[in-house]
């Protein structure tokens, strides 16, 4: 039943003209719709869609699997039952927000990201030092993750997010950990994969270790990533084109 409210809220409030506008697909636009969930979405759905009172935006079935005529008539109207409140924002902001919500779970590459590509790719291989921890089309250091697939996997957020806040969010596989041996050796890296038998180190010179379980006497785990924040290491313009460069990688993109 809800659904179908839904549905016939939508078709009242939609001007199909309007979907088919450059609107989404300009990254400005995108931006903007940004500023607008900050401050009137955030409280409930925090800063980055990632849920509080209100759900993940990243993860959520009901907005993956949604069109953009029905997530623009969820924001204009609300959802009648549920906590979500109608808005009185002009239709031109709300597909803005429509646009921002949509690459919240949309892959990077799907999305118009603002920046210079070729300036990020100079400052992934230079300034940045990024290739000396992580791989790229099979060249690069395995401290990382490979970022290959990098914008065909993951949404733009959570890529901003491992730039500018690398600890807030560690990626599977690669838990900072210190491991002492019995035979005496300590070993610093990244915890790849461990069970009650087995566990896989790479440490930090990129050397792969393969251990028994039953060799490790004592392992210190940390919360604290080991890549650094390009916060301060990068100016804002510097950041936005190597987000932008990262954002076009991707194992569909032809060379």
């Amino acid at each position: 039943m809800l659904s179908l409210i839904i549905l016939s809220l939508v078709a009242q409030a939609v001007n199909a003209d309007f979907r088919k506008s450059d609107l989404a697909r300009d990254p400005a636009n995108v931006e903007q719709g940004r500023k607008l969930f900050i401050s009137a979405c955030s409280g409930c759905h925090g800063p980055r869609g990632e849920g509080g009172r209100g759900p993940n935006l990243m993860t959520a079935r009901q907005v993956v699997r949604s069109n953009d005529e029905t997530l623009f008539g969820s924001l204009k109207n609300g959802l009648p039952g549920t906590d979500m409140p109608a808005t009185n924002l002009p239709d031109a902001q709300i597909w803005q927000l429509v646009a921002f919500v949509r690459g919240l779970n949309a892959p990077a590459y799907d999305v118009q990201v603002l920046g210079d590509e070729a300036a990020g790719r100079a400052i992934f291989l230079g300034k940045g030092a990024c290739r000396s921890c992580h791989a790229l089309r099979g060249e690069g250091g395995a401290l990382g993750p490979d970022l290959t697939n990098i914008g065909g996997s993951r949404p733009l957020n959570l890529i901003q997010e491992g730039v500018l806040d690398p600890s807030n969010r560690l990626a599977e596989g690669y838990q900072p950990a210190v491991l002492h041996l019995k035979s005496g050796k300590t070993l610093t890296g990244v915890l790849r994969d461990y069970t009650n038998y087995t566990m896989t180190l790479v440490d930090n010179t990129g050397n792969l270790y393969l251990l028994r379980t039953a060799d490790v006497t004592d392992r210190q785990l940390s919360m604290k990533s080991p890549m650094p924040s390009y916060k301060d290491r990068l100016t804002p313009t510097e950041q936005r084109d190597l987000i932008k460069f990262l954002s076009r990688q991707s194992a569909r993109r032809e060379e």
